[in-house]
Order: structure tokens, then C-alpha cells, then sequence
């Protein structure tokens, strides 16, 4: 498969030797100096002091680091002192002096405040600090950040509470149809990666035979949400589409373990795709899409190759897409496919999925706090999104300013952005509440970026 994948991407980076991209030291995107330039310069200091009140200005990784990766915060504030110190939380003695470095200035609104502030923004690095422990960083004129840990495995909990938020009830098919596929893209980019991979494999299966109640046994076609025992529902092409995806998808993961339950799965997608096979003008055309192209990787059939030039021809103003947008999903499947494919659709593919990487990737290096200038704070659906376009290029291509980049993803996620709070509801010292962090559609995505940065 992966040499299909190289094939496609020499083909398109004939078509885009104009774009440049950087291939430095992972801490160049941050606009860091490398270790050997953040000595203290003989001096030493003074860490007798008393540890004042904690604010949110000094931005950390609330859940953690791993030993050997990059380790940068983000402090908030103007005119500050240079020097800041790595403590011990158990013993609160200090264990790494360094230098801060001014990187630019915040104009962000933060929450429940009125109006644009101005801030200075410096960055503390420590990765050289590789000793596993808990650990607040201390910098005199902000006080001292919230606890983190360095050590293997620092995300262990939040992993488990993602297991734990996957496998709650959801009977809204595209959430669903949503969740399974980053699981079955997880399980497909990262296998080595997951921390409990029985687990994993048994939410999938409840949830696979969860979704499968969505499916009208005469028709084929797929319910909007799952009923419930005799409640009626409505039938939806996009939720249709969507389950065809999934279960090719899902089809194609148990290929090799379990022939019988794959071709169950292939059975299921192919009754919902003849169900709508006559109204694809009228189906979201991500949905569509998805569903064309997972049942093309699965079986090499004209049909579908076909329904795929049909979405692939479709002008830009003709498309309509679901809440979620399977669309990536689908240039994966076909990019990923073993079958004999359309090379001109394959650069056309690769040209767009890059580009898209491209723009992340610019626009992150310009922003204040190393995550997509053109997605609002809250965003957390539209950042895992991109973050997924992210997993799957650095998957394709290798590149350490990409992996860098992920990297400052997980830790906004996990606290290091304006305000300081953790957007995995339940977990660092502040974080959304109610609905208002990553939501049990966008926990897959979540799980996938975690993985994306071991």
C-alpha cells in the first residue's frame, strides 16, 4: 500500500516544486535557539525566593512531556525578568535554571476580559530536562505554572479517559459513523502506538454492531439516529453514505483476522450505497465521497470508481458538506488503494491534501501561539481537523517542522493557549465544562493526534 503512496507523492511533488518546505530542527518553527545558546551566562539565579500567588500567564503542557521530546512554554507579560526556573513539585527545589527568548507580541482577547490586550510573548525551553518527575516552572515577575509531569507515558490517563468517553452510548449515526473513523484510521496509521489496543478493538466492535442497528434491514438505508425498540425515525442519504464508509473501512481492517466478519461488514456498506446509488446528486458530497472511495479500496470495482470521478469532477460550488466532513477520510482511502487508480486523480489528491498541510503549517508558524491563525480559540472540531490532515501527511512524509507542529497542537490542546485552560474537558487544573471541550464526535480525532506525537 505505502508504495502506492510514494508513487502518488513523486508524482506530485513534480507538480509542486515551487512550494518550499523547511526541514530543520523542530524547535526552528518555534524561532527557538538551539540548547548550547541557552546557557545563563555564568550567572546564577536567585531562586531564594517565596513562590507568589499562580496565574495563568506562565503556559504549560498541563497533562505533560515525554522524556526525550522538545519542551517549550509559553509565558505571558511585558518587560518580564529573562531568567525562569524548573522546580521539583514534591521537594520544590529548583532542578534547571534557563533564558527566555522574545518571541512576539499577543494581541488575543482573552476570555471574560473586554477589549485586545497587549503582551509580550517569551518562550522558556527545557528540554534538555529528560529526568522523569513532576515538575511547575517558576519565572519571578508571573509566579509559577501549573504541575506537569516528565516521564513515559504522560498520557496514559488521558488516553483511558478517551477509551472511556468512546465508549459511552451515541445514537446519532454521523457522530458515530464520525468516531469510527478516526478509530479505524488510528488503528490503520499508528497500531504500534496504542496504549491498549484489545480495548480499542473491543469499543470498535460494540460500537460497529451499535451503528449497525441504524441499517433498515428491507432497505439497506440508514436512519438518521438509531432507534430505539418501535420509535420511529428518519431515514438520511447523508447518515446512509457515511454508514457505507464506515463499514468498508471496517471491512477492510478485519481483512486479514477475520474474512468472515469482513465480508458481513462489505455486505452491509454495499446494501446502503445500492440504496442511494440513484440519488447521489442529493448526498452531501463529502458523505458521498467517503463512501465511494472506502468501497473502491475494498474492492477494485468499476461502479465505484466511477461515483468517484463523478465527485472528483463536481466544481467547487456545486459541493455541500456535513457537519463533520468525511472528505479527507476519503482522499486517504483512495491515495492508500491497492487497486489499479486514476494517477491523474492520484496528483490532483496528493496536490490538494498538501496544500492543505501547506496552509496549515504557514499559518501556524505565524500565530502566536504555534496553532492555525485562521481557526478561532475555541474551535477545538476545526483544529482537530486539521490536525488530522497533519497526522495523515506526516504519516506519508516524515518531516520534523510537521511533527513539530503537532506537537504544539497537543499542548494548546492541553493548555499551553491564551487562557490557560486544557480543551480536554476533565482533565489540567482548568478546563472546559459542559460540553464546551472536545465533544464524543471529535474524541477519535483527539486519540489520533495523541498518538500522532509519541
Amino acid at each position: 500500500m505505502r508504495i502506492k503512496v510514494w508513487l502518488s507523492i513523486l508524482l506530485c511533488i513534480s507538480m509542486l516544486a515551487g512550494c518550499s518546505f523547511s526541514f530543520g530542527s523542530p524547535l526552528d518553527s518555534l524561532g527557538m535557539a538551539k540548547e548550547s545558546d541557552q546557557d545563563t551566562l555564568g550567572l546564577t539565579p536567585d531562586f531564594s525566593y517565596t513562590t507568589p500567588k499562580q496565574t495563568p500567564n506562565i503556559l504549560v503542557n498541563q497533562i505533560g512531556y515525554l522524556p526525550e521530546e522538545s519542551k517549550v512554554a509559553i509565558l505571558q507579560g511585558n518587560g518580564l525578568d529573562t531568567f525562569f526556573g524548573v522546580y521539583d513539585a514534591a521537594t520544590n527545589q529548583p532542578i534547571f535554571a534557563g533564558t527566555l527568548k522574545e518571541a512576539r507580541i499577543s494581541v488575543y482577547q482573552k476570555e471574560n476580559r473586554k477589549g485586545e490586550e497587549r503582551e509580550t510573548l517569551y518562550l522558556a525551553d527545557f528540554s534538555s530536562l529528560k529526568k522523569e518527575g513532576s515538575y511547575y516552572l517558576y519565572q519571578k515577575n508571573l509566579g509559577y505554572s501549573d504541575i506537569f509531569v516528565i516521564q513515559e507515558g504522560a498520557y496514559a490517563s488521558l488516553e483511558v479517559s478517551l477509551l472511556d468517553r468512546l465508549a459511552l452510548d451515541n445514537r446519532d449515526t454521523s457522530s458515530l459513523c464520525y468516531q469510527l473513523a478516526g478509530i479505524l484510521l488510528t488503528l490503520e496509521l499508528y497500531p504500534e502506538k496504542i496504549l491498549e489496543p484489545e480495548r480499542l478493538q473491543r469499543v470498535l466492535k460494540e460500537k460497529i454492531e451499535l451503528l449497525s442497528l441504524a441499517q433498515d434491514e428491507k432497505t439497506g438505508s440508514v436512519y438518521e439516529v438509531i432507534p430505539q425498540e418501535t420509535e420511529a425515525q428518519a431515514i438520511s442519504l447523508a447518515a446512509t453514505a457515511e454508514f457505507a464508509g464506515v463499514m468498508a473501512m471496517y471491512a477492510n481492517y478485519l481483512q486479514a483476522t477475520d474474512i468472515a466478519a469482513a465480508t458481513q461488514a462489505q455486505l452491509s456498506a454495499e446494501r446502503a450505497f445500492s440504496s442511494i446509488r440513484g440519488s447521489l446528486d442529493n448526498v452531501s458530497y463529502d458523505a458521498g465521497y467517503f463512501a465511494v472511495t472506502q468501497l473502491f479500496k475494498k474492492t477494485g470495482r468499476a461502479r465505484y470508481s466511477q461515483a468517484i470521478g463523478q465527485y472528483l469532477g463536481m466544481k467547487e460550488e456545486a459541493k455541500s458538506y456535513t457537519r463533520y466532513d468525511f472528505s479527507l477520510f476519503g482522499d486517504y482511502a483512495y491515495l492508500s488503494c491497492k487497486y489499479s487508480t486514476n494517477m491523474e486523480w492520484n496528483k490532483q489528491l496528493m496536490n490538494k491534501v498538501m496544500k492543505q498541510a501547506e496552509t496549515i503549517s504557514l499559518t501556524s508558524g505565524k500565530d502566536n501561539y504555534y496553532v492555525s491563525g485562521v481557526r478561532d480559540f475555541y474551535d477545538v472540531e476545526g483544529m482537530l481537523k486539521d490536525m488530522s490532515v497533519m497526522a495523515l501527511v506526516n504519516y506519508i512524509i516524515t518531516n520534523h517542522e510537521y511533527s513539530t507542529l503537532q506537537k504544539n497542537y497537543r499542548d494548546y490542546f492541553l493548555g499551553r493557549n491564551p487562557d490557560a485552560v486544557c480543551l480536554a474537558e476533565g482533565f489540567g487544573k482548568r478546563n472546559l465544562q459542559n460540553g464546551e471541550g472536545v465533544s464524543q464526535g471529535d474524541a477519535a480525532l483527539l486519540y489520533l493526534l495523541l498518538q500522532s506525537t509519541k
